[in-house]
């Protein structure tokens, strides 16, 4: 069994959550007018094409759009084992106007949550959007659960991200019932509001920034998490969905490679006869030697200052 954890809205799905006129066309809309961010459905089918892989989505969507949202997945072909969503009005009843927008108090008791009961072999791939603070989020978890940061500091982490006591609590509880081990592959986060790639050096080489799921494509071929017809279905709907043209994809693939996430070699593997992947390969000969980095290094991380940085649930 292999995990993969999502986030809907500016991960998978454009969302537009930065204006009026936007937050009423995304809490009203059907299925059928929701888009998926170009590759992301031809990623995601890929991924939970695997029998042996469980797609697990926690969203800040409200638990009203539940019946729309299933729908949508559905309409892409998109097979998934656990969904959850944000009680707004629940928060909004009691008074919790830091928890509706708040994404770090929310997100982290969900995700230590669902991991209870998963077993230490069990291993996750995660993917978000630098909309929110999801690359600080998916790190923590995964270092609490690496047995990096104790329950103190989780703790501390927490409440300087803004979040409220008893969310706090709920995510020392659910820590306390897992065995430690090492289970984050990769956290994808998709470059939504073109934060440089390079802020996020702070959280070491398991971070992958992304400005295209094309890019993620080539990073999961490599690791082994898509075969070469998904990575050809992403390149196809980056090309029509999202109208790239063959020399934007080959500068993506370059990009991809040069910040040391995959080897040159990585299309080597993708018998395709296509136009496009040519121009990507003739870009990756094009790299000279002191071009592509070597794999990002992990390193030790300053959470508190990386709160600070990317911004407290307010």
């Amino acid at each position: 069994m292999y995990v993969y954890r999502w986030d809907l809205d500016k991960t998978y799905l454009q969302t537009d959550f930065d204006s009026l006129r936007g937050l009423v066309r995304s809490a009203t809309e059907p299925a059928s007018a929701k888009r998926a961010v170009p590759g992301a459905r031809a990623v995601m089918r890929g991924l939970s094409a695997n029998p042996q892989a469980r797609i697990y989505i926690v969203s800040g969507s409200p638990t009203q759009m539940r019946p729309v949202l299933e729908e949508k997945l559905r309409l892409d072909g998109v097979r998934w084992d656990h969904l959850t969503l944000k009680d707004n009005l629940g928060n909004l009843k009691r008074g919790r106007l830091r928890a509706i927008r708040g994404q770090f108090g929310y997100k982290l008791p969900e995700l230590l949550r669902t991991r209870v009961g998963l077993g230490r072999a069990v291993r996750e791939t995660c993917f978000g959007d630098d909309a929110e603070i999801d690359a600080v989020v998916y790190s923590v978890y995964a270092d609490a659960v690496a047995g990096r940061l104790d329950a103190s500091q989780v703790s501390r982490i927490m409440e300087a991200s803004g979040a409220y006591p008893d969310q706090v609590q709920e995510a020392l509880d659910a820590l306390a019932r897992l065995s430690t081990a090492q289970v984050v592959d990769r956290i994808f986060i998709r470059l939504e509001r073109r934060v440089p790639s390079l802020r996020f050096e702070p959280l070491g080489g398991r971070v992958v920034p992304i400005h295209s799921w094309w890019q993620a494509a080539l990073v999961l071929l490599h690791e082994g998490h898509l075969r070469p017809g998904d990575v050809a279905a992403v390149l196809d709907a980056v090309r029509t969905e999202a109208h790239r043209d063959p020399f934007a994809v080959a500068g993506l693939t370059q990009d991809i490679v040069r910040r040391g996430h995959v080897p040159p070699e990585v299309l080597d593997t993708v018998p395709f006869d296509d136009a496009w992947l040519a121009a990507c390969r003739s870009a990756l000969r094009a790299l000279g030697p002191g071009e592509h980095r070597p794999p990002p290094a992990d390193v030790a991380v300053d959470y508190l200052d990386l709160v600070r940085t990317f911004g407290r649930d307010e």
